[in-house]
């Protein structure tokens, strides 16, 4: 079956006459760019680039899903009740799909956070057309696709119940029209993390350099990263995320800021880190490039700021003498290891690669999977040995040597303090451990 198309590009959007600008994804029809979503991005300009680009993913299935089965359903809830269950379940049956989408059942949870941007787009949607006539910017002749989407916004007006949010709705009388699925006690289990007997290992052995220097062969630059997750509990774009003089020593203790990449404090302590990355090197933050096209993108997950003056929060480590021991290595790695970058291309991460520019994501991603499997370690998020795996650990370690949940929340600089519950569920050795420990007691 055919159907019309529609796919993602970047265009840059002039805000007004100050030639202020925006790069975000728009969905591109056959009819063009879709007006509608292009508006709506503008809206959410300030989410993060992966939230835009799961949102516009999300609007293009639904748009798909749309065009395939145009005219079957008499009603929005009908059509948007099944586009959701085929994001569960898929469209194909015995190797068989009359549609034409063949979609593959998809994760609950990543199916979970499809559903809930097609429901703040239909929100934002109905809202926005309530009364065209008070618009000051009215809508043009919609297009096909747009015309559907509109006849959805209206019934979504008048009925006000689409499909489920993934939170909790604050009116308990009243629900929306299907629900979000989740896998059978998905959430009680516990997480995969790097186990702490191999660390040594990864350090001393999986990340090598072939160039010998004072401290042998050990790549520096990737063991301070991952120090920094293992023993920090940093997430991996927020350690590649620091400038070189975010480490100090301050009355003897070592502290390492993490700034908000846009609105954190500058070196000069009077700008902000966007404003500063732009007049002293022509660069913007990390986390507003564009990640399908530009490697140097880092993500921001929106952490705790536990300094609101500086829009900062700090590093914890544990155990508290590794502190000690990053501390120096960080010294030796900008006085030995760390490339410069070239002239003209100057700029302040700490973390380079060997022509000076800033070290990537898929870099150390890369080596990281070198130096587990180098040390005779299974790689993937199953074994625990994916980077994230080392935020785990930090997390695991704090639950057994018994912080409490107060703690564990500011330690992993959640906002929520349920988030943190993930990364400490109890694993069954540990349980087995505990059992038997128990039944001792009992006998004694």
């Amino acid at each position: 079956m055919a159907f019309e198309s529609s796919h993602r590009e970047y265009r840059t959007i002039v805000a007004n006459a100050t030639g202020l600008h925006e790069k975000l994804p728009v969905v591109i029809t056959d009819h063009g760019v879709l007006d509608q979503f292009l508006r709506y991005m503008y809206r959410s300009r300030r989410k993060s680039r992966s939230w835009q680009d799961s949102a516009t993913f999300a609007v293009q299935l639904l748009l798909e899903y749309m065009e395939a089965n145009h005219g079957y359903f008499e009603t929005p809830q009908e059509l948007f009740v099944s586009f959701a269950d085929s994001l569960y379940t898929g469209t194909v049956d015995n190797y068989d799909d009359p549609s034409g989408l063949y979609w593959q059942p998809r994760d609950p949870a990543e199916a979970g956070k499809l559903i809930a941007h097609v429901t703040r787009f239909s929100d934002w949607l109905s809202a926005v057309s309530e009364n065209s006539s008070l618009q000051l910017n009215p809508w043009r002749q919609a297009t096909d696709h747009e015309q559907r989407l509109n006849w959805a916004a209206y019934s979504h007006r008048r009925d006000n119940a689409f499909l489920s949010h993934l939170w909790a709705n604050p009116e308990t009388d009243k629900s929306r029209s299907f629900r979000a699925k989740h896998s059978p006690g998905e959430r009680q289990s516990s997480v995969k993390h790097f186990p702490d007997d191999n660390f040594e290992s990864l350090i001393t052995e999986g990340f090598r350099r072939r160039k010998r220097d004072s401290l042998g062969h050990i790549d520096i630059r990737n063991v301070l990263i991952t120090y920094l997750m293992h023993y920090g509990g940093l997430r991996l774009s927020e350690a590649l995320s620091l400038w070189s003089g975010d480490v100090t020593v301050e009355k003897g203790e070592v502290i390492v800021r993490v700034y908000h990449p846009q609105n954190g404090m500058a070196p000069d302590n009077k700008s902000l880190r966007s404003v500063y990355l732009q007049k002293k090197y022509g660069l913007q933050p990390r986390n507003t490039l564009v990640k399908a096209i530009d490697p140097l993108f880092i993500g921001w997950k929106e952490p705790l700021i536990t300094d609101p003056e500086k829009r900062c929060f700090e590093v914890f480590f544990h155990p508290y003498k590794t502190a000690f021991v990053f501390a120096e290595l960080w010294r030796n790695y900008h006085l030995t290891q760390r490339s410069k970058p070239g002239s003209g291309l100057d700029h302040p991460y700490a973390f380079t690669n060997q022509d000076g520019k800033p070290y990537t994501h898929r870099a150390f991603r890369k080596a990281h999977e070198l130096a587990v499997r180098r040390i005779g370690m299974s790689y993937g998020k199953n074994f625990g040995t994916t980077p994230h795996g080392h935020r785990h650990a930090f997390g695991q370690r704090l639950q057994r040597n018994g912080a409490s949940r107060l703690i564990i929340k500011n330690a992993l600089h959640h906002v929520l303090l349920q988030s943190s519950e993930t990364y400490t569920q109890p694993t069954a050795e540990y349980l087995r451990q505990q059992i038997r420990e128990l039944e001792d007691r009992l006998s004694m």
